[in-house]
């Protein structure tokens, strides 16, 4: 057996029920005023995420400033205005809250807080430009609400250009979170079929990391862990959304699944995916 491989995982990962607390004390937050970013929705309000997670960074010290647009899908012109509010408020870091979207738009407009010109500028594949994020991104925080897409332990980002439909991917180093704050808790409220499709994401982010050509002994070993736990209680946290045992092990196999697709990659399934939608 040859080993021959790249491991670079440099996310802090606080995992437990109850843990989002921390933020009222944890030294390990990046900045002294923070971005939070959230979706157009209202499930961050309706069950007071948000409002903890305010009131935990301004025990800590840490001001806020806030930005509610993100949608499902979400649009370049939302990471755009985004990084605007970050760099007229001296934002230094950025927190994602919620979902996929969240923090996947967080990433985004921590990488165009820092960078000039457009997002499409630095998309390397269908009409962008390739251009080279020269400065980085702000820091990045990510607390997720859902258990699925594991871009908490991950670099991409995937954003949409309206004008022409592109979903694409796009991240690196510098859009790795600093911190992820992994609270099971946050995942109670989630109903049966959301629980069931955001699981699946984790499982087959996992499976595909498994079978791409770019796998190693640390994604193989994350991935083979996370499809089991997602097989044997992912049933369960659909049929009992309170029984947090099931909510723990499907949250922590889809923060695996993260840490998989940094190590491996995913393979042709998800481009597929994107261009159905």
């Amino acid at each position: 057996m040859k080993l021959e491989f790249n491991y670079y995982m440099p996310t802090r990962i606080i995992f437990g029920a109850g843990e989002l607390n921390i933020l009222s004390t944890t030294p390990y937050l990046p900045g002294k005023k923070a971005l939070v970013v959230i979706s157009s929705g209202n499930s961050m309000k309706k069950y007071g995420y948000l409002d903890r997670v305010r009131r935990y960074l301004k025990e800590n010290g840490i001001q806020t400033v806030l930005f509610d647009k993100i949608l499902p899908n979400p649009i370049s012109e939302h990471v755009a205005e985004g990084a605007k509010m970050a760099k007229d408020n001296n934002c230094d870091f950025v927190i994602g809250l919620g979902g996929g979207s969240s923090i996947d738009s967080a990433k985004s407009i921590a990488i165009m807080a820092k960078n000039p010109g457009e997002y499409w500028d630095y998309i390397s594949e269908g009409s962008g430009k390739g251009k080279e994020v020269k400065k980085g991104a702000l820091p990045i925080v990510a607390i997720p609400t859902t258990a699925g897409t594991g871009t908490e332990t991950d670099p991409w980002t995937v954003i949409t250009k309206t004008e022409t439909n592109e979903k694409i991917g796009f991240g690196g180093d510098y859009s790795l979170p600093s911190l992820a704050i992994v609270d099971p808790e946050l995942m109670l409220s989630i109903p049966p079929d959301f629980t069931a499709y955001q699981g699946m994401d984790a499982f087959f982010h996992s499976a595909e990391g498994y079978l791409s050509i770019k796998n190693q002994p640390a994604s193989d070993m994350y991935a083979l862990e996370a499809v089991s736990l997602i097989t044997k209680y992912l049933p369960i946290a659909v049929c009992e959304g309170k029984n947090l045992e099931a909510r723990s092990a499907v949250a922590w196999a889809s923060t695996e699944s993260g840490i998989v697709e940094s190590l491996s990659s995913c393979v042709s399934h998800h481009s597929m995916q994107h261009a159905l939608i």
